[in-house]
């Protein structure tokens, strides 16, 4: 019996270090019945030269433009269904795989006729466990307690631990879980003819949680597969206090709240409060250490 065709997307964005690493490492998989399609997003250095002459024998995608996650990961997927893929699975270039993760997941999926997305036990470069490879679907206090003010005023509080199932999950056995991380998503095709592509009207952020929108109108479910393990470094590209890259988030959120959720603008403002307060915060730290050195 013929193993289920698996195209991986490994889409890359001027950082083709990491996407060559990421490639050998899923080059190195022993599930066999896979293909590999590079998608470059019109970086402006040499990617696109040294992708195309290292992976000669893979697929490449040129978009011609930065288009973002979604748009980006889209011309991957689109590429994959047109070559009758059973599933797809999005990859960020920032990361390694084990040899075994991709046999892992596809085995659980075949057993498992009603899981339409799933995803690894993500680990840091440290080893550490990336806590947001598995969170919940947020409530309107999440945005107050977990992202707005109250993050803040209690930084432990139980709406964290809540959404990212801290006490509750170990992490040793799949699950059924809301939301899965983008870095590394196996999808079911049959998933994917049902509700369409991933959402471009997003850049950067809230892809999988939209994703978990579209999923939650159809029978199928989300599963952690933790038997399955990739490495991800992680925002290798993203600076910790990049303001465009705030922006674009507050930009995504605000989407994703007023089109998939009923609560709308309310949840954006707890958002907003939160960042202008630890801007707040951080200027004024910033002034009171500038003052003592003078």
């Amino acid at each position: 019996m013929n193993s289920p065709l698996v195209y991986i997307v490994i889409l890359n964005y001027r950082n083709y270090t990491d996407t060559i690493e990421c490639v050998h490492s899923v080059e190195a998989v022993n599930y066999h019945n896979y293909r590999i399609i590079i998608v470059d997003n019109g970086s402006d250095n040499e990617s696109e030269e040294i992708l195309r002459r290292k992976f000669h024998k893979h697929v490449f995608i040129q978009t011609g433009e930065n288009r973002g996650y979604a748009a980006g990961n889209n011309a991957g997927i689109e590429y994959a269904l047109n070559a009758g893929a059973d599933y797809v699975l999005i990859l960020n270039n920032d990361t390694r795989v084990e040899p075994d993760f991709l046999e892992k997941l596809v085995d659980y999926a075949e057993s498992n006729p009603d899981v339409g997305v799933l995803g690894p036990k993500i680990v840091t470069g440290s080893g550490d466990l990336d806590i947001s490879c598995a969170r919940r679907r947020p409530l309107l206090p999440d945005y107050f307690w977990r992202v707005g003010p109250g993050r803040w005023l209690l930084p432990e509080n139980r709406w964290i631990k809540r959404h990212y199932y801290k006490g509750e999950y170990d992490f040793q056995e799949a699950r059924d879980v809301d939301i899965i991380s983008g870095s590394c998503m196996l999808i079911r095709c049959k998933l994917l003819r049902e509700t369409g592509l991933l959402d471009e009207n997003t850049f950067l952020f809230l892809e999988e949680f939209i994703l978990h929108e579209k999923v939650r109108k159809t029978g199928f479910s989300t599963v952690i597969v933790p038997s399955s393990r990739i490495v991800h470094k992680g925002h290798s590209s993203i600076g910790k206090k990049n303001y465009g890259v705030i922006g674009e988030s507050l930009r995504s959120l605000n989407y994703y709240l007023c089109h998939y959720r009923e609560f709308g603008r309310v949840a954006v403002y707890f958002a907003l409060a939160s960042v202008a307060i630890k801007g707040g915060v951080e200027a004024l730290s910033m002034f009171l250490r500038d003052r003592t050195r003078t």
